[in-house]
């Protein structure tokens, strides 16, 4: 008996010490288990049994469908929300987690709050409220989860803070959204609720914005008694407002804005927007006037002050506008984008050294503001500044390859130094990447880093096109040149400015019947184009037709009576034809309309000369080489001229004069 009693207690203490050993593997691998879950897993765990997707009918356009988004419960009867989320639903609206069955059905609103976007909901039942956490602790880089229901079904995100707004702690982050995640929370790492997600930048409001209001909640009013309040019609009124607004139906905006108004006349946001509307409809200072009340209402808001410099900029009123950018740049001095706006409007206003400045400045909020590079390189250009500018259009092409016009900007500069191959190369891009179809480049606006599409047009190949047969022309391939001009009236036929480009070329090649015929046809298209009537009669001038060239000459004088060429053009072709009275005449008029050209004074000594006025004659010879003192012509003309009145040593110191100049050319 002692023996079996002690062969039981062998028996015992082993199996004591199998299921200790058991037991402590099971603890080991529940242990490696917990270990292999990430902590967006946990967090994802913790949040599923709070977060729920909110589902009632809405109204889209003419069609009811199903509408909602995302909640979460902060309390065991309280779900928060978006606004925009409550406001958007009509009838019933009920609450579902993604793993249970439950359904809480929603009975009203207990408080909300429209600039946050938040509503508190309460509901029938109990569900497990998430812990609040604090929005003022928050710091750029602190890890975030974004919790909800996008259409994929409940999903969890991660990213960091990377913005928190100083004046409503609002903050952003880099956690992806996608639709369907309005009213998400946002979860720091302990699994607490530090904001409720949005959408729009910066993307979420505050907890502490949560708590100010489940503070006040102390009584339910129905979903369709609260929207029958005047905030909430007027809400509902702005926001099909901004939707027209979108779908660029501005007068239907203004209808809807006009009665949201009438319902809280106090809302700046609403006057800001019919103010844009306004702008869209070109009425710039009906526009002026919402934003001044939108400033009285706020006058705080510095997007405000900005939007009414662009609407005064419309109306030309650039010194007001100033004013006006200098008042949101004192709001938000960090502002880079308005720093640009406000180059802008300097340079229109000829402030070239003030859009300098703001230029400067903008680059310094953001190198990487490729627009503020070409804008400053255009200014750079237009103050003689080629290098600086050639230096800032680089700068543009690297950030942003993409952008046609920087190339087309930097191959004018480039012709303007004489690098026409350089420019050729440039509008070479230009023409590349416009064939290439529409195409998209990011650039900074008011709202940050957006994405623009360009879609070619026929426009502008056609200016690359003429702009690149001119480097060619200066380049010397004519041939070239004239391909271009043809490939831009192809594009363009009913655009005389190509048909005088090619014009020029057959001129230069000796072709005058093809360049009257080009010319012809841009006078057709532009009959008060005085210079292409100046540039025919010339070219009929080379054929020897002096009558038809003094008719267009005279045609372009009454088009533009202070055509200064057109006078000496018209002074030569009577010259021609043996009126030199008349010839003497015009010669005069064009001296007097530009005192300046050698060419006139020149011309007209020629005309005296032929009088035998020789001393006369001299004397406009004189001073058509004190104005161009390298041209040999002007020497070998008053050398004969004194020859005639036997002054033969001083025409002898002419005619010397002449060769040296010629030998040097």
């Amino acid at each position: 008996m002692r023996h079996y009693t002690r062969f039981l207690l062998s028996v015992f203490a082993l199996g004591l010490f199998l299921s200790l050993s058991n037991t402590t593997v099971c603890a080991q691998e529940t242990a490696q288990e917990a270990e292999q879950l990430t902590e967006t897993d946990l967090i994802s765990d913790k949040a599923k049994a709070s977060t729920v997707r909110l589902v009632g009918f809405a109204f889209r356009g003419s069609d009811l469908g199903l509408g909602g988004g995302t909640g979460f419960f902060i309390a065991p009867d309280k779900i928060a929300t978006n606004f925009h989320v409550a406001v958007g639903v009509s009838g019933l609206m009920t609450a579902k987690l993604s793993h249970k069955e439950t359904i809480w059905l929603v009975e009203g609103v207990v408080a909300f709050d429209i600039a946050y976007d938040i509503a508190i909901l309460k509901v029938k039942g109990k569900g497990v409220p998430l812990p609040l956490g604090d929005s003022d602790m928050l710091e750029i880089g602190d890890p975030v989860f974004l919790v909800g229901f996008p259409e994929r079904g409940y999903t969890i995100t991660e990213g960091v803070i990377e913005k928190i707004r100083e004046n409503d702690k609002r903050f952003q982050t880099t956690a992806e959204a996608y639709p369907g995640n309005s009213g998400s929370p946002v979860l720091n790492s302990k699994g607490e609720i530090i904001g409720i997600h949005y959408g729009h930048d910066p993307g979420n409001s505050p907890v502490n914005a949560i708590k100010a209001l489940l503070a006040g909640a102390t009584s339910t009013e129905s979903l369709d008694q609260w929207k029958k309040r005047n905030d909430i019609r007027a809400y509902i009124y702005f926001e099909q407002g901004k939707q027209k607004y979108y779908d660029n139906d501005f007068d239907g905006a203004l209808e809807n804005f006009n009665k949201a108004i009438e319902l809280t006349p106090n809302d700046a946001e609403i006057y800001k927007f019919r103010a844009k509307s306004k702008v869209k409809l070109e009425d710039y200072q009906a526009a002026i006037e919402d934003y001044n009340r939108a400033i009285k209402l706020n006058p705080d808001d510095a997007s405000a002050y900005k939007k009414r410099a662009e609407a005064k900029r419309k109306l030309g009123n650039h010194a007001s506008a100033m004013d006006d950018y200098n008042q949101a740049l004192k709001l938000n001095p960090k502002d880079a984008f308005t720093y640009r706006t406000s180059a802008d409007a300097k340079r229109k206003s000829g402030d070239h050294a003030g859009a300098i400045e703001d230029y400067n400045q903008a680059i310094q909020l953001n190198p990487e503001d490729a627009e503020a590079y070409k804008k400053r390189g255009k200014v750079k250009a237009e103050l003689g500044d080629d290098a600086g500018a050639i230096e800032d259009y680089n700068k543009a092409i690297k950030l942003n390859p993409k952008n046609v016009f920087t190339y087309n900007d930097r191959a004018d500069i480039k012709r303007k130094l004489g690098d026409y191959s350089g420019a050729i190369e440039d509008y070479n891009q230009t023409i590349k990447k416009l064939k290439d179809g529409s195409f998209t480049y990011q650039t900074y606006t008011e709202h940050g880093l957006s994405t623009v599409t360009i879609t070619p047009n026929d426009t502008y190949a056609y200016y690359a096109y003429n702009n690149r047969g001119w480097a060619k022309i200066e380049h010397g391939d004519h041939t070239g040149a004239m391909a271009d001009f043809t490939r831009a009236i192809e594009l363009k036929p009913d655009d005389a400015y190509a048909y005088k480009n090619r014009a020029g070329v057959k001129m230069r090649l000796g072709d005058y019947k093809g360049a009257i015929e080009d010319y012809t046809h841009a006078i057709k298209l532009s009959p008060e184009d005085s210079n292409a009537y100046n540039n025919r009669g010339w070219a009929k001038q080379e054929q020897g037709d002096y009558t038809g060239a003094m008719e267009d000459y005279t045609h372009a004088i009454e088009l533009k009576p202070d055509d200064s060429v057109a006078y000496n053009h018209r002074g030569m072709a009577k010259s021609a034809l043996g009126d030199h009275e008349g010839a003497m005449t015009d010669y005069d008029k064009a001296i007097q309309l530009y005192p300046k050209s050698a060419y006139f004074y020149k011309n007209r000594g020629i005309a005296k000369a032929a009088f035998g006025d020789h001393e006369s004659a001299i004397e406009d010879f004189t001073h058509a080489i004190e104005l161009k003192p390298d041209d040999p012509t002007a020497y070998h003309l008053r050398g004969h001229s004194k020859q005639d009145l036997g002054q033969a040593e001083a025409a002898q110191i002419d005619f010397e004069k002449a060769k040296e100049l010629e030998t040097k050319r």
